[in-house]
């Protein structure tokens, strides 16, 4: 068997830096952000000496906290173990700083400790600030940011040195977007601004653009050749630790909103002018400003999971989930069928759906293509679902498939659909790196390309909250409609079977 070899061969090292992290003893810090510091740092590619200081509410000293992130990292890293050399050259990078969010003290006491951390370099180095807090956070950080300066950078004067990472879900709906919106320009430049979609960073997404633009298929991609299109993002798991977040927010604007957006952008985009930041974003953004649909509620289903069986065992139902409201109506699953108004993608049906408690873990993209018509062939009966499709598996088993017909061995002459496929583990031997390492590394590098733009989020907004006004406009629905351990409510059936299609999986 070949080595597998690093995800980021040729890059250079990173120069020294500082990374305030806002709401650091959470499960973001903990399985993604720390992991994806040590696994950088293991690379090559952050140098000997950086400052991460972790700020959150709950006391801990530098020591503890760095043993809690060494637990973290132990668990959730991709390397599945830990180089004891490696982590200590992380641990003595590692800070906390208690303190509230709300209280300006936590600020100043910052001040102080990032000039100590310039003063021991010997220069002004680049500072990042992290959010990742629950969103009501966002506003009272970003303003003590704005009031103490230290958005302003070393010295608080010299604000190209600073960025802020934001994660989602941006905003509630469009109002609150746009509030976030306004209050980040009052801090920072858009140069400044990485708003995070980490499914924009996963390796399967980015290539989409190389499958498309770099090859034949994209002759392929549109209405002449595609019958329709469909994207699933299926979690088994339930809510987990994550009932007081998930209140009130659901599969609608927690998945649905940002991560489905970003793939379909990427599927029906057109091919950017260069390999430009700017260019690639405009081209998504272009497209998210096209989508129809949101006004037909025969488009929309929603559901929410109640009791069943998953690998085995029984499971709860989400109005039983710890921090969930008994009689919540809180939505674990969105399916929608939507259509993109421009001459590519005209009258092509687009099927989305996302839910929690599902069959399985599986987020894939699959592009039915249309039959052709062929008077040799109209003696055989096409498979179910059509002769030709691609498959995006975006995880897990990341590849491409691609289904098509073929003679059946034998004296007869029969033909059945068979799938050729592409492996990255296979093809490559190379290790596919976590879209958080990505993510981090390109923030370092000031390469906004994979990060999101305010345009774009206040295009699928605008699509989100018509659903979500059209949801207040009904009457309560029918909760739990689906059992855990399926594949979500009936309705979602319906949404796809009465245009004559099935869901892939």
């Amino acid at each position: 068997m070949q080595e597998m070899i690093s995800p980021f061969g040729g890059y250079k090292t990173i120069s020294p830096f500082v990374m305030v992290i806002f709401g650091a003893t959470g499960d973001l810090t903990a399985r993604k952000l720390m992991p994806a510091l040590y696994n950088l740092l293991d690379q090559g590619i952050l140098p000997d000496r950086f400052f991460i200081v972790g700020v959150a509410r709950r006391q801990f000293s530098d020591e503890e906290f760095r043993q809690m992130m060494k637990e973290a990292v132990i668990k959730f890293s991709r390397s599945g173990e830990i180089k004891e050399g490696i982590w200590k050259k992380l641990a003595k990078n590692v800070f906390y700083q208690q303190g509230m969010f709300e209280d300006e003290a936590t600020y100043n006491s910052l001040i102080g400790r990032l000039s100590q951390f310039d003063k021991e370099i010997g220069a002004c180095i680049t500072r990042f600030f992290y959010l990742a807090t629950p969103p009501q956070n966002y506003a009272t950080i970003l303003a003590y940011l704005n009031t103490t300066k230290l958005a302003e950078g070393c010295g608080q004067g010299s604000s190209r040195w600073t960025r802020i990472l934001i994660e989602k879900p941006f905003g509630k709906d469009l109002n609150q977007a746009k509030q976030l919106e306004e209050q980040l320009a009052k801090t920072f430049e858009e140069r400044q601004i990485y708003r995070i979609d980490h499914y924009l960073a996963k390796e399967t997404i980015q290539n989409i653009m190389a499958f498309r633009f770099a090859n034949l298929m994209e002759y392929l991609w549109n209405k002449d050749f595609i019958d329709h299109v469909q994207i699933t993002l299926a979690e088994s798991e339930g809510v987990g630790r994550r009932g007081k977040f998930y209140e009130g927010v659901g599969a609608l604007k927690d998945v649905a909103q940002n991560h489905l957006m970003a793939i379909l952008a990427y599927i029906t985009m057109e091919e950017p002018k260069s390999m430009i930041a700017a260019d690639i974003r405009e081209m998504r953004v272009e497209v998210l400003k096209k989508i129809r649909g949101a006004d037909n509620p025969d488009y929309i289903v929603r559901g929410q999971y109640g009791r069943g069986v998953l690998g085995g065992k029984e499971t709860v139902g989400y109005r039983e989930e710890k921090d969930v409201l008994p009689d919540s109506l809180t939505e674990t699953y969105v399916a929608f069928k939507l259509f993109i108004d421009n001459e590519r993608w005209k009258g092509v049906p687009f099927y989305l759906r996302t839910g929690k408690r599902l069959v399985k873990d599986v987020t894939r993209i699959d592009i039915q293509l249309k039959n052709r018509q062929s008077q040799f062939f109209s003696q055989f009966k096409l498979p179910e679902g059509g002769a030709n499709a691609i498959t995006i598996q975006v995880q897990p088993k990341e590849g491409i498939s691609l289904r098509f017909l073929a003679k059946i061995p034998g004296l007869s002459y029969e033909i059945k659909p068979v799938d050729m496929d592409f492996s990255y583990s296979t093809s490559f031997h190379r290790e596919i790196a976590d879209s958080y390492e990505k993510i981090l590394m390109d923030t370092m590098m000031a390469d906004q390309t994979l990060f999101a733009t305010a345009r774009g989020f206040a295009a699928t907004w605008e699509y989100i909250t018509s659903i979500i006004k059209m949801w207040e406009n009904q009457g309560k629905p029918g909760f739990p409609n689906y059992a855990a351990g399926s594949w979500g409510p009936k309705e979602s059936f319906d949404l796809i079977e009465r245009d004559g299609r099935k869901w892939v999986v």
